[in-house]
């Protein structure tokens, strides 16, 4: 995350919807009413067979997307056994040998998914990469455990799972929290329909076969205040649920209005909640996809393990009809398209030159 001044502004910059972007600091007089901390949102109404309950959530749930982009979801009635497993897992299995992970490298699939290495990605080109190791898994019609069905277009195994016998614990654990992540993020998503004064169930029809991952993340101790465990960016999915290990010290800091960095801390029985760019986009900007990123710098080793969810690959969306402006023209987007395309603009890894001869550049645009 790089910063500037000029003669008598400072800026941070970042990337928003795949663009880079930047932010003037304002304070004192010049500061907005602006949120300072993440609201939290007890869910257990989530659950409740009272519609009066789901909506009076879903108040609160769109408030928070409409002022901060970001909330804590507390009570959340996902099993918080299955939660420490899963994290142990994740654990257990960067701790393997480098080998046993650089089979499934996530360069030998066009969805990027498998196994990423330190300082490949790199969403903020002015540092030296971003100083994490990941794994990604997402929907994948041929992993019989997704149920699938399987058509042209999904027939193309997209998943890379590892073979050897070490890392054999690692498929079953994340495929139990990826099953429990979907399972909620159903329900929120009716809480979404509820909050933009829609039918509870008006967003099923294009999630049938929803785009979803999870991404395991470990963030070493940063050294350096040059380094940055992600770069500051923007999701580019319809919303995303993070499930963080405990720190002493917040690593995940999230950026307010007057382009000041909002810490977010590990909270028990909680995921974090952030409105990523598909839902700011077809609310016409009403609800904020929030720019964050992660700085581990308090000597603590960090995971986590953010889920993704976009509506079905094939679908097409555009601004829902209560946010558009009356003479002006909508069009209607490709989700996967969309996608794609940014997560061709994100995925920067060691593999690229400057030059590109001999490698595939993906330059930021």
């Amino acid at each position: 995350m790089s910063t500037t001044e000029t003669q008598s502004e400072t800026y941070v910059h970042y990337h928003d919807g795949g663009v880079p972007g930047k932010r003037r600091v304002l304070v004192g007089t010049e500061a907005k009413d602006t949120f300072n901390a993440l609201p939290k949102i007890d869910m257990r109404r989530i659950y409740s067979d009272k519609i009066e309950d789901r909506k009076e959530l879903a108040k609160e749930v769109g408030a928070a997307c409409r002022d901060v982009g970001f909330f804590y979801a507390v009570n959340h009635g996902v099993d918080e056994h299955l939660l420490d497993d899963t994290f142990a897992d994740v654990r257990k299995f960067f701790g393997l040998l480098t080998e046993v992970k650089m089979e499934v490298h996530n360069q030998k699939t066009e969805k990027f998914r498998g196994y990423e290495a330190f300082l490949e990605g790199k969403l903020d080109p002015s540092t030296r990469g971003d100083l994490k190791e990941g794994f990604l898994m997402g929907e994948d019609a041929t992993d019989p455990e997704q149920n699938r069905p399987i058509t042209p277009s999904t027939s193309k195994p997209r998943n890379q799972w590892p073979s050897h016998p070490s890392a054999s614990f690692f498929r079953p654990a994340i495929y139990a929290y990826y099953d429990a992540m979907l399972t909620f993020s159903r329900r929120l998503l009716r809480i979404f329909a509820l909050a933009l004064d829609l039918p509870e169930d008006y967003f099923d029809a294009i999630t049938t076969t929803p785009m979803t991952n999870v991404r395991a993340v470990h963030y070493p101790p940063q050294e350096s205040d040059s380094d940055v465990g992600i770069g500051a960016h923007t999701d580019f999915c319809w919303f995303t649920l993070v499930c963080q290990s405990k720190t002493a010290y917040p690593a995940l800091e999230v950026l307010n209005g007057n382009g000041i960095w909002v810490p977010v801390e590990h909270q028990p029985h909680t995921f974090v909640v952030n409105i990523a760019d598909f839902l700011k986009l077809v609310t016409g900007g009403q609800w904020m996809s929030t720019v964050h990123r992660v700085r581990n710098i308090g000597g603590e080793e960090r995971y986590s393990m953010p889920f993704f969810f976009s509506p079905n690959e094939e679908a097409r969306v555009s601004v829902l009809e209560q946010f558009r402006k009356e003479g002006e023209m909508y069009e209607r987007f490709g989700v996967g398209e969309y996608f794609q395309k940014r997560l061709d603009i994100d995925r920067t890894t060691h593999l690229d030159g400057e030059d590109g001869e001999g490698k595939r550049a993906r330059p930021y645009v």
